[in-house]
């Protein structure tokens, strides 16, 4: 049960959840911003000594796919205009703030980046991820070149990953790999995919060995519906706290020196370890160390099946979000994503 008062090892995080506002300007961000901040002031009020507040994917700018054109419109840098105003909330209540931002890809040439940033306590970036996996054929921006992990609050070693990543065991295994005891999903997951959101959560903590914390959307948009269901998992894949599907916010406690202990001492059921150690029992005294997975040993070898051009089909949904972003760089007077250089 999580407590009020701060537990001196544990961290404690705060999940909130809800739908913001779509922003068409400066203005726009600034409202969301102003949302977010509340959220803040309430979390450090009724949670004192909370360490980590997390916000869902896209919270800064709110979304549905023509609004992409005002995400090409407003993408920024990062560090920026935006992780400065938050880095400002976050020096001011003493906390951890998980924030997104649509950032502008350093390359002309190269659409923005769907990126989440987490800025420390005192107010600086400490580690800033691009979704390395866009949900396709939906979502027109760049994938990103890589997993990042860095060091947080109680002994925590901090990764994110975004939406649809996790959809894929590879990136929260990357995460795991490079040291992740918690690894941070904020997402905007809709139906009819509700069923796979809790799935994916716990399946990636257990194999992991490592606490999920995931925050999802709630309410609509001129896209889709969601449904919230912001939930934390512990290393066993156990679901240990969750909201429903209306907006709102909950603590948790997290303990990643348990999740270390569990990695380093565990003789069975440790997937980090036995994995380069196959089969140990019947061949003492390490097992099978050799890598027998071709998806990593071949990886440009991958079947044809795989490794084909995306179906008329795709093509044709996905140029719909590429011509929205090319109108709005006209519009704009910017240069296209898509043009050469």
């Amino acid at each position: 049960m999580p407590a009020i008062n701060p537990i001196p090892d544990a961290m404690s995080v705060v999940l909130v959840q809800f739908s913001p506002y779509p922003a068409s300007d400066s203005e726009g961000i600034k409202q969301n911003i102003k949302r977010i901040e509340a959220y803040v002031d309430r979390a450090s009020l009724c949670f004192p000594g909370v360490d980590l507040i997390i916000f869902p994917e896209y919270s800064t700018y709110g979304f549905g796919f023509h609004p992409y054109a005002e995400h090409l419109k407003l993408a920024t840098t990062i560090p920026g205009p935006e992780t400065e105003a938050f880095g400002k909330i976050a020096k001011q209540y003493g906390v951890w703030l998980c924030v997104s931002i649509v950032e502008l890809a350093p390359e002309p040439h190269m659409k923005p980046y769907n990126a989440m940033v987490l800025i420390n306590g005192d107010g600086e970036v400490a580690l800033s991820y691009r979704k390395m996996v866009p949900w396709c054929p939906m979502e027109p921006w760049s994938p990103g070149p890589e997993m990042s992990v860095c060091n947080g609050p109680k002994g925590s070693k901090l990764a994110i990953a975004i939406c649809s990543d996790f959809d894929y065991p590879e990136v929260a295994r990357e995460a795991a790999w490079k040291g992740a005891n918690v690894i941070l999903r904020p997402a905007k997951y809709m139906y009819p995919w509700d069923h796979i959101w809790g799935i994916t959560n716990q399946v990636r903590a257990y194999e992991n060995q490592a606490y999920v914390v995931a925050v999802n959307h709630t309410g609509e948009d001129s896209s889709y519906s969601y449904f919230g269901r912001s939930m934390a998992c512990d290393y066993d894949g156990n679901i240990i706290c969750s909201l429903d599907g209306s907006e709102g916010m909950t603590k948790v406690d997290l303990y990643p020196q348990l999740a270390e202990e569990a990695r380093d001492k565990r003789l069975s059921n440790n997937y980090l370890y036995q994995i380069k150690h196959r089969g140990y029992t019947g061949m003492p005294p390490k097992g099978a160390t050799h890598n027998p997975f071709s998806i990593y040993s071949d990886w440009d070898k991958i079947p044809k099946r795989w490794n084909r051009d995306p179906s008329k089909e795709a093509e044709k949904i996905a140029n719909r979000g590429r011509k929205i972003l090319a109108e709005a760089s006209k519009k704009e007077n910017l240069k296209s994503p898509d043009s050469e250089e």
